[in-house]
């Protein structure tokens, strides 16, 4: 942590970075804790539903759509107690109950077990990341580059995650929730510690974000409803889109003979260049380029589906991993930071829909690829649809928000 403020010192040419992050240390690590725990449950996902407990496709989609439906709850019902009551109290009591719930699944992870341990674990997983990205909104006064900040250290969560899979699973879950409940124990002594220190800063330094924001511009104009509409169905869109990585691609690549090792090599590849790219972009990231930003990340993940959709091989799917990663690496923080920035207050309602709209998303995801290929018998066709998809987005966000940004 020292090397990446020194790094983010260096290289951003301020102070202010190095500060942030030593003020910020605490909720930063609990981004880490709580993804590295989701990154070791939805890899497997797929794969333990579809391989060892022998459901089909269809049938695994239904449970991640029931498991992706509880997220969408969790991430706005996150957002609403976060506004209303403490964030102390509402963090600690969800991350007990995911302490609770990884503890069930250590003993019971069966056909019936597992569903349910599942659905409870995206409920309370959804309320925690919205927890987190809206205290983040609160003390980012209108700084996009703290979302880019706190996105690196949720990607080495994606990386440590993606990497104990192949070390921790061997045909029995028992250690995956091992790992979970000690990720959630330091999370809720983590959070228990420090959140009333976070509260007293947001409520103290709220009313000077709104003449202090040095690093961004501030705009007088504010998203209209149809703006705020086209950007959180973009995200269910591209979300939809994105979840076939998360599920399909799983399945697809079995197919093709690479083995279940690949996959998980893949994921942290993704990891490590998010970091890379992130790290990067928490110089530069400022209020007047999140929309480019936006556009340019929807069509570097449509490009990835393009060159899955033409072409099979260990190479091509680096290299789709690798379009992926990136335009990944610049849409998501990119959405919640240009949301932070055209609106004013009420941040856990704003980044609860956020949550919530990306959650339904991954939802629907693999029950429409699942439906695809049962249709078309095809992978190819899949991945020509959502390329399609994410270009239809991008020219839908062109057309409906960013002119009325450059008119503020």
């Amino acid at each position: 942590m020292i090397d990446l403020a020194q790094y983010l010192q260096v290289g951003g040419g301020n102070n202010g970075m190095l500060k942030l992050i030593r003020k910020m240390w605490p909720l930063l690590v609990l981004g880490f804790l709580v993804n590295t725990a989701y990154s070791v449950m939805w890899p497997l996902t797929t794969i333990y539903l579809h391989g060892d407990l022998h459901l089909n496709l269809v049938q695994s989609g239904l449970i991640l759509a029931a498991y992706s439906g509880c997220n969408v709850l969790g991430g706005y019902l996150g957002g609403v107690l976060t506004d209303r009551y403490s964030a102390r109290r509402v963090g600690v009591g969800m991350l007990i109950g995911l302490i609770v719930d990884a503890g069930g699944g250590f003993f019971w992870n069966g056909l019936v077990g597992y569903p349910i341990v599942l659905v409870i674990f995206g409920l309370l997983t959804g309320g925690m990341l919205t927890l987190i990205t809206a205290m983040t909104a609160q003390l980012s006064h209108l700084d996009g580059r703290l979302f880019n900040l706190l996105y690196i250290f949720i990607n080495v969560g994606l990386v440590v995650g993606t990497a104990s899979i192949g070390i921790l699973y061997h045909g029995s879950l028992k250690p995956i929730f091992a790992l979970l409940l000690g990720c959630y124990v330091l999370a809720a002594g983590l959070w228990a510690a420090s959140a009333r220190h976070f509260e007293r800063q947001a409520s103290r330094q709220a009313p000077v974000s709104r003449g202090k924001t040095a690093p961004v511009t501030a705009s007088t104009s504010r998203l209209s409803h149809v703006q705020l509409i086209i950007i959180l169905l973009s995200l269910v869109f591209m979300w939809v889109t994105y979840a076939q990585w998360m599920s399909n691609v799983s399945v697809y690549i079995q197919n093709e003979g690479l083995g279940i090792k690949l996959y998980s090599y893949l994921w942290v590849y993704n990891g490590v260049l998010l970091i890379a790219v992130q790290a990067a972009m928490a110089k530069f990231s400022r209020s007047k380029v999140l929309p480019w930003q936006i556009l340019g990340g929807l069509v570097a993940i449509g490009s990835s589906f393009l060159q899955l959709s033409n072409h099979s091989g260990v190479a091509i799917l680096f290299v789709a991993m690798t379009l992926l990663t990136i335009g990944e690496a610049v849409y998501v923080p990119g959405v919640p930071a240009l949301i932070n920035t055209y609106t004013v207050g009420n941040e856990g309602k704003y980044q609860g829909l956020v949550n919530a709209f990306s959650s339904l998303g991954k939802a629907l995801g693999p029950v429409v690829g699942g439906v695809v290929i049962a249709q078309a018998n095809s992978f190819p066709a899949l991945f020509w649809l959502c390329a399609v998809v994410d270009g239809l987005i991008a020219i839908s966000f062109l057309v409906g928000v960013v002119p009325g940004l450059q008119k503020g």
